[in-house]
This record gives C-alpha cells, structure tokens and sequence, in this order.
C-alpha cells in the first residue's frame, strides 16, 4: 500500500494554470523529492497535499485515505516550511511542544515526546533557549523536532534547507536523510536544488511548467534523461548539448558515427563533461577556460562556435588557447530529437 497516491492533480487561478494534470505514487516510507526551477508547481503541490491549498481538480489519497477535500488538520501529516516558523518568545521546548499543547495532549506524553524527538536531532542540551540564541541548523532542527513529535508518518518539507549556508545545508542534507530512514517517514521533499535531490531522494519527481518532466531514482534520471530539460538540469556543470549540424561527425570514432547514423532524426548530441576526454584523435576543439576546485578541473572548450564544459578528476598540464582533441565512449552519448526528446533505439 502507498502512502501517498496523487491522480490528475491540478490548481488554476482564473486563466492561470500552475499544476496542471499532475499524477504520482509516494511509496511508504520513501523519500520523494519535488524538484524543479521557481514557479515549476513544486510548492503548489505539496500545499495541495497538506491541505494548505484547495484542489481544482483531481484526487489525493494518503494511506489509501481519500483527503483531497479534508481540512489540513485531519489529514495526517506534518509540515516543515523554508521559514522556521518558530516563536520567538518561547523557548525551544516550548515550541517543540506547542502543537501537542492546542491538541490538548497531557502533560505525562508531552514530556515524552518532546525528549524523544529532542534527542533525535540533537537538542536535548537547549530546551531552555530561545530561538535567537540558535544558529540557523539549530532552529531547523526545532522545525524538525516539533514536525517528529506530532508523531506523524508523513512529513512534507518546503526548501528546509534553503536559508542555511552550503557548509552547514550538506550536514542537515545527512541529519534529515538519517532521521527519516531510522524513523520511518514517508517524506515529500521540495527543493530547486539538484544536489539536494539527488543525494537525498529515492525517488526525484522533475517538473517544469507544472507538469511533470521526468520521475525516476536519482540515477536513472542523471544517465537516462528523456528530454535536453532534464539533461541540463541534473548535473554539474549540466549536460552538454552540440547541434549536430555543427559537427563533422568524421572527426568521431566509428562506434559514435554508427550510433549517430541509426538516429536520423535527432538533432543535438548530449554528453556530460565528466564523460569527455582529451585525446590524440576527436573531435577538434580550443580550451577558452580552465577552473581548477582542488580535487578536479572544468575545462571550458569550444568547437564550431559552440561552448561546452570538460571535467577532469586531476589538473592536466593544459594552457588556455589550447588546440586538442576530445573522445568519448559511444555508450555516454545522448541524441535527441527536433521536440527535445532523447532518442531510444
């Protein structure tokens, strides 16, 4: 049994569509990343889950519970917004326990409850604090705890993580992961952050425009990507995209030539930059940048007008205005057709 079950979901304001037709299934205690770029319907959504937002049309099932008309206290979730969302004059115990305190749970199980959950995300040593005197990933872990110790299965999060620094978002990016495997959650995670999704997620849903591009686990959408949107939006530097009109496919080894030669529709070549490599033949290029970050190097290189990145795992003795050549594995190698779809044999 799933525990969340979404079909043809949608919400129009007027002539205004942001989720249009939208349809899922969040297995039991899995982690569900909604991801996609500002405005996609990734927030929309998951407000409609809550109950936060009303439905236009559609169905929303939670544990095999229709709630697509409930209000948002009847449905069984909790909520972690991007605010922290915390009172400033209470102190961190205080707020863990508030909701429990409106539902009138007695004072014996609150008590429970909040040192379990405080013990949890490691705040046991600052329930007497107030929100100001907490870093920003001490107030998200009160966000989380207040969200644990509703002692709800399923947890929706919008951008948690989005108002922390980078050091301090990859240690609550392994916090929460760990929280909701040794919990149980079933979680719906938004983010416009693929680095989020994609160490985070078991199961990523891509969306643009609101609708659903792509949805699959992290590596089947990083190396099977079914459209040039997904390509680019997955990956660091994102996929590299070359007309292939621009390209004289004779400079290519013969296993590429073939496979290009079976796709006669496809336009764009897609190959990510850690795929490429420098080599004695290929396709000729010119280095017109170099980064180095330490552990690797991102060459960006140009051929026919077109620039595009290279990624290697160590700092190669190469100048800028270099003249080389680039090779890849036929097997790394995108096409895609004139919709933008990729090609499959």
């Amino acid at each position: 049994m799933s525990s969340i079950e979404v079909k043809g979901l949608s919400k129009s304001w007027g002539e205004i569509e942001a989720v249009k037709n939208v349809s899922f299934v969040v297995p039991e205690k899995s982690f569900t990343v909604l991801l996609g770029p500002s405005g996609c319907g990734k927030s929309t959504i998951l407000k409609m889950l809550s109950g936060l937002e009303s439905v236009t049309s559609g169905s929303i099932k939670i544990e095999n519970r229709d709630v697509t008309n409930l209000e948002a206290s009847k449905r069984g979730v909790s909520m972690v917004f991007q605010s922290y969302a915390l009172f400033p004059h209470l102190n961190v115990k205080e707020n863990i326990q508030f909701g429990l305190k409106v539902r009138k749970v007695p004072a014996a199980e609150r008590e429970k409850r909040v040192a379990e959950a405080a013990n949890a995300v490691g705040l046991s040593d600052l329930l007497d604090r107030k929100p100001s005197n907490l870093s920003g990933g001490q107030r998200q872990r009160v966000a989380l705890a207040r969200s644990i110790v509703s002692d709800q299965s399923v947890c929706l999060m919008d951008e948690p993580l989005s108002n922390l620094d980078s050091k301090l978002r990859a240690e609550m990016r392994d916090e929460i992961r760990d929280l909701q495997q040794r919990l149980g959650l079933t979680v719906v995670y938004v983010t416009h952050d693929q680095v989020e999704a994609m160490s985070m997620a078991d199961q990523i849903i891509l969306l643009n425009s609101g609708q659903i591009v792509q949805k699959g686990a992290p590596e089947e959408i990083y190396n099977y990507p079914n459209s040039i949107f997904s390509a680019q939006f997955i990956g660091l530097p994102p996929m590299n995209i070359l007309n292939l009109k621009k390209i004289d496919i004779t400079d290519l080894s013969k296993e590429n030539q073939k496979k290009i030669e079976i796709s006669k529709n496809s336009i764009n070549l897609g190959i990510r930059p850690e795929h490429l490599n420098f080599s004695k033949k290929g396709l000729p290029v010119t280095v017109k940048g170099i980064d180095y970050f330490g552990g690797e190097t991102v060459f960006k290189i140009s051929h026919s007008g077109q620039d595009f990145f290279l990624r290697e795992p160590r700092q190669p003795k190469i100048h800028l205005d270099d003249k080389l050549n680039i090779s890849w594995d036929p097997e790394d190698m995108h096409l895609f057709k004139k919709n933008n779809q990729r090609f499959t044999s």
